[in-house]
């Protein structure tokens, strides 16, 4: 399916500067789509590309209905190029393949377009590679570079794009998209898909990435500050064996302790976790012996450490902590 311009929530900023290029007829070859990772840097790369790529764009985009759009739309149109690594990095040999096809007459009247994602991960030979099709473009190609950390780029590719930054979105837009994603649906609870937009740091692929177990993570949770059963506490740490230290797994826990913070000192207006409040209040005023703030400085320290067995432990002690049993 080939998607307007316009279906890119949350980017207004970059949208408007992409359309006026395209009504302006003046699209730069070379672009740099640059911001975190998740913020719809990709899908609008790719919506960017079919404008360029359609017969009958409107003021929106691409029209979606013309051959060309068609064409696009099942992964044959000939001018259409996307380049992802085929392992860890992209190499020269993938940026050489690039330059070749681009030397070659084009199959249609319509620009050729060639997206480089994540163009970040290039290694020093394929960027140097690369530089020298930025320097010397082919007439009627443009290349779209997305990259989630633009300074590891050699500056020379960077001078030599028209930089779009794109920003992490505000949590209301994150929750929006995640509500209207095929894999999301009716398969989450609304305050969840909340919660997960609210600790995503404002992109929607990160949010995404949390929300599988995010609801049983915080029911869990939930149960440990409330009333410790010392049972679940470990069965909760066993889990966290081997491959259960996924990343973004101590969202849950951190929002939930963020809140009693905030509600021991009387403020929670802006608590993550509205649909728990009662629940929450009550055990605000429970506090470990530390406080509640040290429980999440704590919890937010022991987050930010690699995997490793000891990030268990720390969890266990953290478990019986809370409740003076350490």
């Amino acid at each position: 399916m080939v998607e307007p311009l316009s279906a890119i929530i949350g980017q207004e900023r970059a949208i408007t500067l992409l359309l006026r290029y395209i009504g302006a007829g003046a699209v730069p070859q070379g672009l740099l789509f640059s911001g975190e990772e998740g913020v719809g840097k990709e899908k609008a790369a790719r919506a960017f590309a079919a404008a360029l790529l359609c017969r009958k764009p409107g003021t929106d985009g691409a029209c979606g209905s013309c051959r060309d759009c068609r064409l696009l739309a099942s992964g044959a149109h000939p001018n259409f190029l996307f380049i992802a690594p085929e392992t860890q990095f992209l190499r020269i040999g993938e940026i050489r393949a690039l330059r070749e096809e681009l030397s070659l007459k084009a199959f249609s009247d319509r620009p050729r377009v060639a997206i480089l994602c994540p163009a970040d991960r290039m290694t020093p030979q394929a960027a140097n590679a690369l530089l020298k099709t930025l320097e010397e473009p082919p007439a009627g190609a443009h290349l779209i570079l997305v990259a989630h950390r633009a300074s590891v780029l050699m500056p020379t590719i960077v001078s030599r794009c028209q930089r779009v930054p794109f920003f992490p979105l505000a949590a209301g837009a994150v929750a929006e998209i995640l509500s209207r994603h095929p894999d999301v649906g009716g398969e989450h609870p609304r305050p969840v898909i909340v919660l997960a937009a609210k600790v995503s740091g404002g992109s929607p692929g990160r949010a995404l990435s949390l929300l599988p177990g995010l609801a049983e993570e915080r029911e869990a949770w939930l149960a440990l500050f409330t009333k410790l059963s010392p049972a679940a506490a470990v069965k909760l740490a066993e889990s966290w064996k081997g491959e259960g230290d996924t990343p973004g797994r101590l969202a849950a826990p951190l929002s939930l302790v963020r809140d009693l913070s905030l509600l021991s000192s009387g403020g929670g207006a802006d608590i993550m976790n509205e649909d728990l409040r009662e629940p929450l209040a009550s055990a605000a005023v429970q506090p470990p012996a530390n406080g509640w703030d040290a429980a999440f400085r704590e919890l937010l320290s022991i987050s930010r450490m690699p995997p490793q067995p000891q990030k268990r432990l720390m969890l266990e002690a953290f478990f019986f902590g809370l409740h003076g049993k350490g």
